[in-house]
Parts: structure tokens; sequence; C-alpha cells
């Protein structure tokens, strides 16, 4: 192998090596940017939190300030008290009631004010409702007063009875003149004052402001809420710090009063037992921060965008210098190839013992070769640039010159056989002349090649000698080593009535009756291969049709290096000694009555079928048939007459079966019909068994005239299919429950051994009967689905039919298009189909901006090959004035699988009348590029199972690349159907596909938004 090959693997791991590494470096800057990013967003994140929790402690320490100085206020209130106690003793209880009743009302937020002595009696108070003077030695205000190191104490929120509302009381010592404490001074305040004070601050969005005691109840809240003064609020954070008992707290939760989660900050006022908390949605924190955010996500995302643009730019031009290579490396291993062949090809024509001449086309001699120079007139290098009539005698020049003229007539080889006297002794030559086509596909030179027959010629009349003993008694039969007819003789003709003509080039196989399997033959001819011949008794045809028994003898016929060139058969006809062993089976295996097989012949042949069934795979089936009320049919005709009307039913039945099927009489009005070989689906098998009984009532249903009177007959059949293992006397057992079960329905009915097959069949005739009104009830109707072409722009649609079943809803077409076909509707369906598309482009044709639209119409291989379809398309044409050159056909490769030459004169006669051809489904069947480029197509439509698979199956996406060379090449319209997505459009669009079909543009539509959406 040349240096070059050894190069291409190597270039292409380094261009494999370097796309890795550039994508590796592509995601490894991907990911270091995505960590970028995401430490930047933590980084702004962390920020935000520490400057909104400064913010709040500030906040807080404000609010924290004005509480203390406003509860300050109202201790430095209970100071003036001690004005009233000026002497050092206390004054009388009433006038000191009096007097703070005065001092009460000049005080906000303060509603009782009350004096208590040492031993904690109070001993008067400013608000006479509340009643006698009580104690306040055990009260919890008193203990705290007596351990606190403030000037005042405060007791947490509780219920005021008297007042109906909430209230606090502050407590501080008062002092006579000397500096000595001489009784204690509390007030009654109103918490509502802290209210006021939270409503007089500012805060930020997001933000919220609360004072709670030590109990976690709300003295105060902004903004307001659902909790209301005096609420506890129960929550997680709370909790914590009230009991920690810490002067500040920071802790991020939801929060219990509106569900917000928020950052809080908590702060103790002094000495008291309140508390200040401050938050901050968390939600206002991250929308600044998602604000700042965006343009690094948006650089970040440029950035990303602009290295994959750079990378599809790297790995583009790697893979075009890939291709490059392998280009130079393909030219260079084809022009090697090239001059190989070239040696090969003069290797061979030296060794060939054949004269091969190239004569110009005028007749000379441009190329000579002899492998025995002995044979030429002349020296092969004086012939070149003679002329054949220089160097050949006259009557042989003729001979040549009449077959050149016809070589030139009609471009098919032309042979001649020609004798010359050479100097050694005459000589017989056949020639061979074949046109050599140059690149325009005209004659450009003559190929000879001529052969030296002389002892082929010897041996003809050595056989002419030999046809005279061929002519014996027994039929005579001479093949060649493949089995090919050459001879016979007349005793041949007269026992199988084939003459000569008839037979020659056949093989043997045509004379068989079917009596022999496979097997058989194979043992026959592995006899007359090894041992040389073989003789033995076998069933033929004769050419009326006839079986007959016969006598045969193949013999081997070797040359003298015992190599097989002939076989000779012998056959002499044995029907006359056959006949009489015919008779005596016919009484042992067939009913006297009818000629049918009997219930011994048919168990014989039940087994058979159940083992060739079991090592096959394939569903068999048995009928079991019985006359409805025949014991009536008997009582009223005698019995000679009702043996007459089984012998009727026997052959009725019969008529009805195939030559594969077997059918026999049981007894009495019982018979038994047994399908074999129905293929490996159990539905398709009784699809095939449940057609074949209803085709036997058909048979029995037609009235029977019996001694001028008329009978109607009608029968119930049971049906069990076999294929497993099973045994006969079983399967003849679930024949007759299904029997039994089809008379208990009443006459004419047919049931299953299998309930849920039957059922399944059911379903199935009844989907085809229904099928059959469709068109009448108006349930099929069109769907079109737009066509466009590389700009967009339609160019037009293909109509798809519908059937919306009244109870089923819509049906498949993949479900009852094959049973049209089963039941031959689609020929009906298919012509309503072209009249509807028809009548549409007429009425296109009246509208400008639709004129230029074609409609394709999906064409059954079944409704294309009915002799009259052109015929009625015509018709359809003529009738509707429809354009015919906007109606387009769309046929599939199974069309041209058989009469291939006839489907093609039906194409073009339609051509003719300006419709046009698409060539659907293209790929997925029968392929044949010899015969595609002489059909008139015109287009060719890719199928969407490549399409669908073209990015991610590069078999699929080299079908499809080598689908749009070819047509382009063909000089045809190549469209693409279900095209689904914009990346499936590009690729087909820069490999040079035009038209496009698929939900991308458009999902098929009913006829009424058909316009519009086309348009």
């Amino acid at each position: 192998m040349p240096a070059g090959d050894d190069s291409m693997p190597n270039s292409a791991g380094s261009v494999s090596r370097r796309r890795w590494k550039a994508v590796l470096l592509y995601g490894l800057s991907l990911l270091l940017l995505l960590l970028g990013i995401a430490s930047v967003i933590r980084a702004q994140y962390q920020a935000e939190f520490r400057v909104a929790e400064q913010r709040l402690e500030s906040k807080a320490a404000l609010v924290v300030d004005l509480v203390e100085s406003t509860f300050s206020t109202r201790g430095q209130s209970l100071f003036g008290l001690s004005d009233m106690l000026a002497s050092g003793e206390l004054p009388e209880q009433t006038a000191l009631s009096e007097r703070l009743g005065d001092h009460d009302r000049t005080l906000p937020y303060i509603d009782d004010l009350i004096i208590a002595d040492l031993s904690g009696r109070i001993v008067a108070r400013s608000d006479p409702r509340v009643g006698q003077p009580l104690t306040i030695r055990e009260s919890q205000l008193y203990q705290r007063l007596l351990k606190t190191q403030h000037d005042f104490v405060v007791t947490p929120l509780f219920w005021s009875e008297s007042a109906a509302d909430y209230r606090m009381l502050i407590a501080r010592w008062l002092k006579g003149p000397t500096g000595q404490v001489v009784a204690v001074g509390m007030a009654r305040i109103d918490p509502h004052m802290l209210i006021k004070l939270v409503e007089q601050l500012e805060l930020g969005a997001g933000e919220s402001v609360a004072i709670i005691d030590e109990r976690a109840q709300l003295l105060a809240r902004r903004p307001a809420s659902s909790f209301h003064l005096g609420d506890v609020i129960e929550a997680t954070g709370t909790i914590e710090f009230l009991r920690d008992g810490a002067l500040e707290h920071q802790f991020t939760v939801n929060s219990p009063v509106d569900d917000q989660r928020r950052l809080y900050v908590t702060r103790r006022v002094g000495g008291l037992p309140l508390w200040v908390v401050l938050g901050q949605s968390t939600s206002e924190l991250l929308t600044g921060l998602v604000e700042r955010l965006w343009p690094l996500l948006l650089t970040s995302l440029l950035l990303s965008l602009l290295g994959w643009l750079l990378l599809r730019h790297l790995l583009a031009q790697w893979r075009i210098e890939q291709v490059l290579r392998r280009e130079v490396v393909e030219r260079q291993k084809a022009e090697q190839d090239a001059q190989r062949e070239e040696a090969q090809l003069q290797a061979l024509i030296n060794s060939m013992q054949d004269m091969v001449f190239v004569l110009t086309v005028d007749g000379r001699f441009s190329y000579a070769h002899a492998g025995d120079e002995s044979l030429l007139l002349v020296p092969p290098e004086e012939m070149i640039g003679s002329h054949y009539r220089d160097l050949l005698p006259e009557p042989v020049s003729q001979y040549i010159g009449e077959a050149v003229e016809r070589l030139a007539a009609s471009g098919e080889p032309q042979r001649v056989d020609y004798r010359l006297e050479l100097e050694s002794a005459p000589a017989w030559f056949s020639a061979l002349l074949t046109p050599v086509l140059d690149a325009s596909g005209r004659m450009g030179s003559i190929l000879a090649v001529v052969r030296d027959i002389t002892e082929d010629r010897a041996q003809q009349v050595q056989l002419s000698i030999a046809a005279t003993a061929f002519e014996t008694h027994l039929g005579m039969m001479i093949t060649d080593e493949s089995r090919a007819i050459l001879k016979v003789n007349r005793t041949f003709t007269q026992i199988t009535g084939y003459t000569e003509a008839e037979v020659f080039g056949q093989n043997p196989r045509m004379l068989s009756a079917g009596r022999h399997d496979a097997a058989f033959y194979q043992r026959l001819w592995q006899q007359v291969d090894t041992r040389g011949s073989w003789q033995g008794e076998i069933w033929n045809r004769r050419k009326n049709g006839e079986i007959y028994p016969q006598w045969l003898t193949i013999s081997a016929v070797r040359d003298d290096r015992g190599i097989l060139t002939h076989y000779v058969g012998t056959l002499s006809d044995l029907t006359e000694s056959k006949a009489a062993e015919r008779e005596i089976h016919q009484l042992a295996f067939y009913d006297p009555l009818t000629g049918l097989a009997n219930r011994r012949l048919m168990l014989d042949r039940l087994e058979q079928a159940l083992i060739s069934s079991e090592q096959s795979g394939e569903y068999g089936a048995l009928l079991l048939l019985d006359l409805d009320n025949f014991k009536q049919v008997n009582d009223s005709l005698g019995h000679h007459g009702g043996d007459d009307i089984l012998l009727a039913a026997a052959r009725r039945i019969s008529s009805a079966l195939d030559d594969s099927d077997m059918l026999a009489r049981l007894g009495g009005d019982e018979f038994v019909t047994l399908i074999r070989e129905q293929g490996s689906d159990e539905r398709g098998a009784g699809v095939v068994a449940q057609r074949k009984a209803q085709k036997l009532l058909s048979a029995l249903a037609t009235p029977l005239v019996q001694n001028q009177s008329s009978f109607s007959l009608s029968a119930c059949i049971g049906i069990a299919l076999f294929r497993d293992q099973v045994s006969t006397d079983a399967l003849q057992s679930q024949a007759e429950m299904a029997l039994y079960q089809a008379k208990s329905l009443g006459s004419n009915q047919v049931c299953f051994f299998d309930p849920e097959l039957q059922a399944r069949l059911i379903e199935r005739t009844q989907l085809e009967n229904d099928l059959s009104l469709a068109l009448e009830k108006r349930q099929l109707f069109l769907v079109y689905q737009r066509q466009v072409d590389e700009h967009g722009d339609v160019v037009g649609a293909e109509a798809l039919l519908r059937w919306r079943h009244p109870e089923r809803g819509l049906v498949s077409p993949v479900e009852f298009i094959p049973l049209a076909e089963g039941r031959e509707l689609i020929h009906e369906i298919g012509l309503w189909v072209i009249e509807s598309v028809c009548g549409l482009l007429v009425s296109w044709a009246q509208q400008p901006a639709l004129t230029e639209l074609t409609l394709s119409v999906n064409v059954s291989p079944r409704q294309f090959q009915e002799p009259s379809f052109v015929e009625q398309v015509r018709e359809i044409l003529a009738r509707t004035g429809a354009p015919a050159s906007q109606l387009k056909l769309e046929v599939t490769e199974s069309l041209f699988v058989d009469d291939r030459d006839d489907i093609r004169r039906m194409m073009e006669e339609l051509k003719s009348l300006g419709v046009t051809f698409s060539l659907d489904d293209f790929g997925t069947g029968y392929s044949s590029l010899s015969y595609l480029k002489r059909l008139p197509l015109d287009q060719i439509k890719v199928d969407q199972s490549f399409v669908r698979d073209l990015l991610d199956n590069s078999t699929s996406s080299a079908i499809v690349a080598s689908t749009i060379a070819l047509a382009q090449t063909l000089e045809l319209e190549v469209i693409a159907e279900g095209v689904e997505t914009e990346e499936q459009r590009a690729w087909l669009l820069q490999h040079g596909c035009l038209r496009f079909q698929g939900y991308l543009f458009g999902a098929p539509v009913p006829l009424d938004d058909g316009i519009p959406a086309l348009r």
C-alpha cells in the first residue's frame, strides 16, 4: 500500500485530538466563568446582608433611645410626687388622693397615679374607681423595685379590668427633703404612646419595626398587620432571644406576622422588660442585587457565545482540512487502482484464447490480440490501421459489413459465423460484435471477440448422428450442467404434451406436480451427483394439468476429465398401472358418496399438519361445519334426495376452498376443512380462517333445486387455530366446542375456540363494514399540509385522507387504508380523493394568489394498477376542468416491483395530460436506479424516517445526502417531508434540498381552513 494511505489515520487522529483539546479548553473556560460569576454573586449577597444588618442596628439603637427617653420622662413625672411629701411624712389619705388626681390630669398617657408606703400598702391613688387601697408588697413590680439599681422599674403588658384595655406600670422610690426614702410612687401607663412613637419613625422599603415585652406580647408594630396590641408573637427566633435574655440578637426567619422572610435585629431597651425588633425583607435585598447582577450575567453570556462561535469556526476549519486530506488520499488511491485495473485487464486479455479486435466506426483495426497467431491471416502489427475488407475474403467481409450495419442501426450486439481457409486447414469462427459508446452515448468504436468453433462444428455433426438413436419408445430429455433442458424426443412429447420448443431452456421442475417436497428432490440430485444416476417413481404433471405417475431414470454425463457436462433422463408413463392402485386407495381413504377425504385420511393429514405447524411456527386452522336442520331435508326428500343435497353441498364447499386446503366428510351432514401455513401472526391467521368460513357459508346460501323444490342451506362453523404442540383429539374437541357455541347462537354462525380472538375478528369485520359506508355517509374528509420553498413561501400542499368514525372518533390511515385495499374499496375512495382535489384546484384557479400552487395526492399501488385508472383520471380532469399541471400524483416504490413497463406506460399517458409525479417514501422499499432514470418522475420525496434521524444518525444523513445528489443528477426536484425543527431545515438546505414539508411549517388543516392557512 502506498505511503499516502498511512498518513490518513494520523492526520485524522491529529485533527480529532485538536478538536477535543479545543472543546476541553472551551469547557474549562466556561466552568471558570461560571465559578467566577457564582463567587461574585455570593460576595454581593453577603455584602448586602452586612449593610442591611448595620442599617437595622443603627435604627434599633435610635428606637431604643426614643423608648428609653419616653419611659424616663414618665419616671421623672413620678419624681414630682416627692413635692407632696415635703414634710417627710405621708399626708392624710383623702387629701393625698385629691392632690394625686390633680397631678394625674396634667400627665399624658398616665390614667392612674398611686402612692404606697414602705410596707407596700397603697395609701392614695388618683383614680377612685379602682376600689379601696390594697397592698403591693407581694406584687412583681414591688419585688423588682426592691432589687433594681435603676431609678424606676416597668412591668410587662397586662390587661386592666378597670381600664378595659392593656396597661403597663412604672414605679420608683419617693424621697423626703432629707433624701430619705419615704414612699413608693407608681403610674399606670397607656401603651398606645409606643404606637404613636413607632408611627413617627421613617422606614425604608421592606423594613418593619416592632416593640415587644419579655412575654413576647406585641406593644407596637409598623407597618400594621393582623396582630394587635397584646397578641403573643410565637416565633422561633423571638422565643430564642427572649429566653437567652441577650441585649442584642440577629436572625433570619419567616415573619409570623406577614409570612415574609426577613432579616431581624433585636435590642433590649436598657433595664426595661422591652425589646425593639427591626426587620428587613430579604426579597427587597435580593431585588437590588439582581438588578446589579444583570449586566454581569449578560456580559458572561456574550463571552460564552463568542467563545462558542470561535470554537465552531475552528472545528469547521479542521473538518474541511480533514475532508481535503481525505479527498487527496482517495484521489491517489483511485489513480493507483485505475493503473492496477488496467494492468489486470491487459493481463486478462493476454490470457484469453479468443481473439480480440477493436475497430473504428469506419472498419479499421485499432487493436488486435490473438492467443494463437496461427489463426490470423496476417500478423497483429500489420492489421493495425488496415480495413477489414482489405484482409478478409469477399464473402466474409460482406457478412461482417452487414453485421456492422445492423450494429450501428440497433445498438444491439451482433454475432457472425464464417469459414476461413488457413494455411494448416479450414477453420470455423464465431465473431461477437459489440458497440463501445463514447461519453456522449454514441458508438465510438466496435469491439469484436472472435472464437475458433471448428471443434464445436465437428461435435454438432456427431450430435446429429446421435439424434437418430435418441428417438426410442422411452421418453428422453437432455439438460446441460445447470439442468436447463436442451433436447427432448417425440416420446417425451407424447407423454408430457410439451414440445421441444416449449421446454427448451426450462428447468425440469416445470413438470413437477407438487407432490414431492424439497427434501425429496435434494436427496434425488445428491444421489445423481455422488453415484452418477438415480431411478424411481415420481409424480409429474402433463401440459393439460393432468398429474400422472412416472418411472424416471436420471444419469450424469461427464467428459474425459470428469467434469459434469449434461444430464440424461429417460421416463415412462405408469398411469395404467397406478389406476388399479388408486381404486383401492379410494375405497380406503375417501367418502364413497362425495368423493371427499374420509375421517381416516383427514386424521392422517391433520397429524402431518400439526407436526409441520409446530416445526415452521406457522398457524393452521381446523373448520368443523355442520348443516343446519338437515334432518328435515332428509325427511322431506328421502335418503336418495338427501344424498343429492349432500353431494351438491360438498361441491359448493369444495369450490369455495383453495387447492392447498383439505376438505373431508366425517359422516352425515358434518364436514371438516383443514387450512395450513397461514403465517406466524395469530390475528392474521384468524382473519384468513374467518373469511374462509364466511366464504363457505356464502357458497351454501344459494338455493338448491331438487325435485322441482327449492332448498336453502345454512350451516354453523366452529374454528380452532393450532400452532403449538396439541393432539388431534384435543384439536377436534376444540373445534367441536366452537361449533357447539356457534349453533347455540342460531343459524349461519361462526365461532372461534378462542373468545378473545373472536372478539378481535368481530371488531375488524365491523370496522371493514363501517368503512364500506364511510364515503356514502360523508365520514371521510381531506386535510392539507403546506409545502414550502427555501424562502418559506408556499409552493403547494399535500392532500391527506382522514376518517371521522361516529363512535371511534378519528381512525388512523395506517389502520383503515390496508382495510380499504383488502376490500377493494381503495378504487372508489381514491377516485373520490382525486375528484375532490381537482374541484379545489378549479376554485384556486379563480384566485391569483393560488394559481401556481400544486396539490399532491397519494395513489395506492392497487388503484394505480387498475387498467382503467388512466381513463378515469382523464375523465375527472375533463369533467371538472381542473388544470392538470397543478395535480401531482405521489406513488411509492412498491408500485414498480411488478409490471414495471406497464406502469411506466400508464405514467407516460398521464404525463401527456400534464399530470406530474412524485416518488414518495424514497429509499424505504424497492429501489432500482437503472429503472428509476426511465420513469417520467418530476420529484423525489425523502421519507420522514430519514429526516427525523439525520442530525443524530450518520446512516440517515448519508442516505438523505445521497438521495439529494441523485435527484440533482437526474434533474429531479427533491422535497423532504417530516421537517420539524429549524436545524433539520438548515441541514437540508445546506445539502441542496429546496422544498420542505412538515410541522415546522404547519400542521395538516381541513378544507375549510386550508386556503387561508396556505396563504
